[in-house]
């Protein structure tokens, strides 16, 4: 199952990306300090397409007959590296003039933000890749069942980046996101990580193994159900239980091995200076809590 959830959490940072600032980004470089800087880094990237396809190859991530959705497109210079080099691109954007500008270049768009893409689009998906779009994984509650459902591809998530971007969230302090959303997967399904880097680019990949990729499709099915058939706050305790694996017509033991590994994936996350204000029993699918009683999974 992988359908996406559709929350009022769900919002899209969109001014900063509108065509008309950009405009202004590429007539006033100098002066221009409206945002960060690093929020126009794809406009100043050399994508070398000879380099792009040697790196993804050494990621193990193959080229010919391979269907990548970019989501986050945004101006579409990576989108268009990865089609000149033999990719089958989908392009998404939440933005509808990047969209209008994609299939003006000749590219299947669709203005979609990362967390709507549809299910037709993830099946026939073989890699997930973006250039810098870290919202999507930036807060656990919202991310958790979207980095799920793109690992169920074949080769889960391809994240490009710059050098200009670290050296400038460096700057800021801002703290490495792909380090720590990606730990808490590693830890809990012992996904691949890694990355290759050759003159201003770095490519991060994060996929899982066949057999882990079957619990994380078990663990996205669990969450949507959660999801769609409890309120903003619901206790998860036995009878709660019974009722939902009698409706849904679950293997228990499976059900609760799902839930073990949800929130343990939402806990690791927590950081550790924020977890005593954080109860050891409580998850968030995007805008609604739950809360378990640990005695049910400890049976």
């Amino acid at each position: 199952m992988c359908d996406p959830i559709i929350d009022r959490f769900t919002k899209v940072e969109g001014e900063p990306f509108r065509k008309e600032v950009v405009e202004e980004y590429l007539k006033n470089k100098n002066s221009f300090n409206k945002y960060p800087l690093r929020h126009y880094s794809q406009l100043e990237s050399i994508f070398d397409e000879k380099q792009v396809k040697e790196l993804l190859s050494k990621l193990n991530i193959p080229t010919a007959d391979t269907t990548v959705t970019i989501f986050g497109g945004y101006t579409g210079q990576f989108a268009n590296c990865l089609r000149n080099i033999g990719m089958q691109v989908v392009f998404t954007d939440p933005l509808e003039e990047w969209v209008k500008k994609a299939i003006e270049n000749g590219f299947e768009a669709y203005r979609y933000a990362a967390e709507e893409i549809p299910e037709t689009i993830v099946k026939r998906t073989d890699v997930f890749a973006t250039f810098e779009c870290y919202p999507p994984f930036a807060e656990p509650s919202l991310s958790i069942y979207t980095a799920q459902r793109f690992l169920t591809s074949k080769y889960g998530i391809l994240f490009a980046e710059s050098k200009r971007t670290r050296d400038e969230m460096k700057k800021e302090g801002v703290r490495a996101m792909l380090k720590y959303a990606f730990g808490a997967f590693d830890k809990v399904y012992s996904i691949k990580r890694s990355y290759r880097e050759k003159g201003d680019l770095r490519l991060y990949h994060f996929c899982s193994s066949a057999n882990n990729k079957e619990k994380i499709k078990m663990d996205c099915k669990v969450m949507k159900l959660l999801y769609t058939d409890y309120s903003d706050e619901t206790y998860l305790d036995k009878k709660t239980i019974v009722s939902f694996v009698d409706r849904t017509k679950m293997n228990k033991e499976e059900f609760l091995c799902s839930l073990e590994r949800i929130l343990k994936l939402y806990q690791i996350q927590i950081p550790r200076s924020l977890r005593r204000y954080f109860p050891n029993n409580i998850f968030r699918i995007f805008s609604k809590q739950f809360h378990i009683d640990l005695k049910i999974l400890r049976v």
